[in-house]
């Protein structure tokens, strides 16, 4: 579904991701793992239509991608849910999960726009609960949610997350991990930046580790949970594997 080949992205004079490939396969969950100004975000950023590469190519679908705007990026079936959920704090609740469906938004498409709706309390009985409720006023695993189910509300076919646990509480952590296993179970394409790696692999079937803006190692879930290197620099001592 989603095809990355020699991508070149930055900042100004900064160049970030140095020739990055990488694939994701529909119905896939695929993790990206790497430290701090690797190069996640921007690649995530650069994907989804924020940022415009220097050279390379992007393919979702087998179209090319790396030049359209962001609003036809989502248009065509690809979702971002921010670092640091970005949202819009003074609307309620139900008016940011309505925003996420701005470029399906017509009269003919009102009932499915609220029949996904429906489909997002459904994944998160909170936002149900508190769809009056200033999104400002959230705690912030609340907000995550919201941010997770605006995406949700496009339709997308491939959901681009960047770290979905910063910022969260352990517990609220694992439901939304929890989440995104229920969302790949129905089938959705899934791209997961996440500095938790264990939970991150837990839920992926694939994963690729970037180093300053490229990729260094490629595998299973289990291929990487296994392998000496990702455990010491992401896993830590008291890691087991993924199965255990």
């Amino acid at each position: 579904m989603l095809r990355i080949l020699n991508l070149e992205a930055g900042y100004g004079a900064l160049r970030v991701l140095k020739g990055l490939s990488l694939h994701v396969s529909e119905g896939e969950a695929v993790a990206l793992i790497g430290a701090n100004g690797a190069g996640k975000t921007t690649l995530l950023k650069t994907v989804a239509g924020i940022l415009r590469p220097r050279c390379g190519t992007i393919l979702l679908d087998k179209q090319p991608i790396q030049i359209k705007p962001a609003e036809r990026i989502v248009r065509m079936g690809c979702a971002l849910v921010p670092e640091g959920r970005h949202v819009f704090s003074t609307l309620t609740v139900r008016e940011n999960l309505i925003l996420g469906a701005y470029s399906r938004w017509s009269r003919k498409n009102r009932k499915d726009i609220d029949e996904v709706l429906e489909e997002v309390y459904s994944l998160f009985g909170i936002l149900r609960e508190r769809h009056a409720q200033l999104a400002g006023t959230l705690s912030g695993g609340q907000q995550q949610m919201l941010a997770i189910g605006r995406a949700l509300m496009s339709r997308p076919r491939l959901l681009i997350m960047d770290e979905p646990s910063l910022g969260v509480a352990p517990l609220v952590v694992k439901d939304i991990f929890n989440t995104i296993s229920i969302l790949k179970n129905k089938g959705l394409t899934i791209l997961l930046v996440e500095q938790n790696a264990r939970a991150a692999l837990a839920v992926a079937d694939r994963g690729y580790v970037i180093e300053t803006g490229q990729i260094v190692l490629e595998g299973t879930s289990r291929e990487l949970a296994d392998n000496p290197e990702v455990q010491r620099a992401y896993l830590g001592k008291e890691y087991q594997r993924i199965d255990e």
